[in-house]
């Protein structure tokens, strides 16, 4: 039983994996790995799925491949009795493999137009520094901040008025701040953006200068802040190794969708009748 559960399993799974096997690696092979009523399962299909599996975390071992070619076998019994029973010829079977045909067509039209696209060091680069320069143009900052959080109004209020009195913010952030994730720290939360913070903080935040601290409470939903500027500074921009990813893919897309739209363009397109049903119409 416990065996038939997990080819069970597996072959659920491997009812969708073909599709996502890299056409990167072309299966050829049409040697059989088994015969159903005389029909072979070539060795390409059971390659196929195989490494779909093995793309996914399946452990690749000999009984994970002969439960697979169990498998393989039980879908070509299953097919056959589908076609004797002309379920082949059934418009929606046709509709649904008419989709996944171009759906598959389009996954290895686009991973050669991978291949013959991939964007070079020195274009990543160019990339890298045209956004990075656009960025620290914009004069967005960062903030080195601390706060003070009470329950209530009045005692967030003392608190300011002990500030002004000279005393030490961390001390008293240490003793009755109620955020415990920054008490600790002296009501220290580090650098970051006042966009990050809920409206009232960042714009309190904006509004002061190095060392200043908010001369009156930052009620938000957590409670009542009495907020300080400890530092500020530009926001620094990632090192190009740890965007260039991003920047690759970036390019890719960009060049994948100039390539539709020039084909779109160059396409005779007609648009016939309408698409909408009759519950859309009533919307």
């Amino acid at each position: 039983m416990y065996r038939k559960n997990i080819v069970s399993t597996l072959a659920a799974a491997a009812l969708v994996l073909p599709l996502c096997a890299s056409a990167a690696e072309p299966a050829t092979s049409t040697k059989p790995i088994a015969k159903v009523n005389g029909v072979s399962i070539p060795q390409s299909r059971f390659e196929l799925v195989a490494r779909g599996q093995i793309s996914q975390g399946q452990e690749d071992s000999a009984q994970f491949r002969e439960d697979l070619r169990e498998i393989l076998i039980t879908r070509e019994v299953l097919a056959q009795e589908a076609v004797r029973r002309k379920l082949d010829k059934d418009p929606s079977y046709v509709a649904q493999l008419d989709v996944m045909k171009q759906q598959i067509l389009l996954g290895v039209l686009f991973e050669d137009f991978v291949k013959k696209n991939e964007p070079t060091e020195v274009a990543m680069r160019k990339e890298y520094d045209r956004v990075k320069t656009e960025t620290e143009g914009t004069g967005r900052k960062q903030y080195l901040s601390r706060h003070i959080l009470v329950k209530e109004e009045n005692e967030a209020k003392a608190i300011i008025e002990q500030l002004q009195g000279g005393a030490d913010f961390a001390a008293i952030a240490k003793e009755k701040s109620t955020d415990t994730g920054s008490r600790e720290e002296g009501g220290q939360l580090g650098w970051s953006e006042p966009e990050r913070f809920v409206a009232p903080f960042g714009d309190a935040l904006r509004q002061l200068k190095k060392g200043e601290f908010t001369r009156q409470p930052v009620q938000t939903q957590f409670g009542y802040h009495v907020v300080q500027l400890v530092d500020e500074r530009p926001v620094p921009f990632p090192e190009f190794d740890s965007v260039k990813s991003e920047i690759r893919q970036g390019l890719l897309g960009k060049a994948r969708d100039d390539y539709i739209d020039g084909l779109r363009a160059k396409a005779k397109i007609e648009k016939i009748g309408s698409v909408s049903s009759a519950e859309a119409e009533k919307n």
